[in-house]
C-alpha cells in the first residue's frame, strides 16, 4: 500500500508563503542550506541555493519591496504577478516533489498554482481596498513588514516542523475568509482599472447605452430599457460599503430617468439592488479611478468607483450632485 509523501506536508505553508511574498519565500529556502539553521531540504529544493538563483531573487525582493511603496506602481506589479504567482507556485511544487510519480507531481503543482495564486489575490485586493482609500490603516511599510514577518516565521516552521506549519496553514486560510470574496473582486476591479487606464487616451470618456451592456445585464433590465426621463445609462464600477452588501462588489451602475440601481452577480445569477438611499457628495478623479462619495442616511460613508475609459468627472456631476438628484 503506498503512502502519503512526507513532501506534501511542506506544500501548503510554503504555497501560501509564496503567495503572500514569493521573493522572500524563495530567499529563505535558498539561503537555509548556507545558514544551517534547517534539516536538509526536502526534494530539489536545495537547488535554489546557487549565488545566481538568490542573487536575482533577492534583486526581485528589493524591487517589489519598492513597487509597492506607491499605489500605482503597487497595482501594476500585483497584476503582473497574478501571472507570475501560479506559475511560480507550480514550480515550488516540481522541485519539492522531484522524483515522485508524474500523477502526484502533476496534482502537488496544480494545488500549489491555485493555493498561492488565491493568497496572491487575497492579499493584494486588500491592498487594493486600503488605497482606494476606503478604510484607514497603518503605513504600507508597516503592512510590508508585517507580512515578511509572517513568511519569515511561515517558512521556518515549515523547514523545521512541516507537520505544525501544514496544520496552521489552514486555520490561516480559514482566519481570512471571511474578507477573501471582496478581496478577490477588489483585486479583479483594480486590473480592470490598470487596462482602463493604458486605453483610455483611445476612448471617450461617456456612459454606455442599453445596445451596449452585455447580453445578460441588458436582459435584466426586462422591458425597461427606456425609463421616463431618458434612455438607460450604465458604467461598470466597483462600490465599497454600499448598505446591505459584501465589503467591496462589482457590477454596473444603471441610471433610469433621475433613479439609479446596481446590477451585480450573486450565485450565478445577476441581482438587482435600488440605491435610492445614498446622496452623492463628491465627484473626485484619481489617477487610476474616479470616485463618487456617497453619504450614507444613517450615518457612515460609502464609494462607487469608476473607470477612466467610463463618465466623466463632469457627466457624473450632472447626475449626482444636481439639486434633489439621489443615487
Amino acid at each position: 500500500m503506498s503512502t502519503i509523501p512526507p513532501e506534501l506536508l511542506f506544500l501548503a505553508p510554503l504555497s501560501v508563503a509564496a503567495g503572500i511574498d514569493l521573493y522572500l519565500t524563495l530567499l529563505l529556502i535558498g539561503a537555509s542550506p548556507t545558514l544551517g539553521l534547517w534539516p536538509p531540504l526536502p526534494g530539489a529544493l536545495g537547488d535554489l541555493d546557487s549565488p545566481g538563483v538568490l542573487l536575482m531573487v533577492g534583486a526581485m525582493y528589493v524591487l517589489e519591496f519598492a513597487a509597492e511603496r506607491h499605489p500605482p506602481t503597487a497595482l501594476v506589479w500585483n497584476a503582473f504577478h497574478s501571472i507570475i504567482r501560479p506559475l511560480s507556485g507550480a514550480l515550488l511544487a516540481l522541485l519539492l516533489l522531484d522524483g515522485h510519480p508524474i500523477v502526484v507531481v502533476a496534482s502537488g503543482a496544480m494545488l500549489a498554482a491555485l493555493l498561492s495564486s488565491v493568497v496572491h489575490a487575497v492579499r493584494s485586493g486588500g491592498a487594493v481596498i486600503r488605497w482606494l482609500g476606503a478604510i484607514a490603516t497603518p503605513s504600507v511599510l508597516l503592512v510590508s513588514l508585517l507580512e515578511d514577518g509572517l513568511v519569515i516565521g511561515l517558512v521556518a516552521l515549515t523547514l523545521d516542523l512541516p507537520g505544525w506549519a501544514s496544520a496552521g496553514a489552514l486555520p490561516l486560510a480559514l482566519a481570512s475568509l471571511p474578507w477573501a470574496p471582496s478581496n478577490l473582486r477588489a483585486f479583479t476591479f483594480a486590473i480592470r482599472l490598470a487596462v482602463a487606464r493604458v486605453f483610455e487616451p483611445l476612448t471617450q470618456r461617456r456612459w454606455l447605452w442599453p445596445d451596449e451592456l452585455p447580453a445578460r445585464v441588458r436582459a435584466s433590465l426586462g422591458g425597461d430599457a427606456l425609463a421616463p426621463g431618458g434612455a438607460v445609462r450604465a458604467s461598470p464600477v466597483g462600490a465599497y460599503r454600499l448598505p446591505g452588501l459584501p465589503r467591496f462588489v462589482t457590477g454596473w451602475i444603471l441610471i433610469r430617468g433621475g433613479s439609479a440601481l446596481l446590477v451585480r452577480r450573486r450565485l450565478g445569477s445577476l441581482k438587482r439592488v435600488a440605491l435610492g438611499a445614498l446622496d452623492a457628495s463628491a465627484v473626485v478623479e484619481r489617477g487610476f479611478f474616479l470616485e463618487v462619495d456617497l453619504s450614507v442616511n444613517e450615518g457612515g460613508s460609502s464609494r462607487v468607483f469608476f473607470s477612466l475609459n467610463g463618465p466623466s468627472v463632469a457627466s457624473l456631476e450632472a447626475e449626482f450632485l444636481a439639486p434633489k438628484k439621489n443615487l
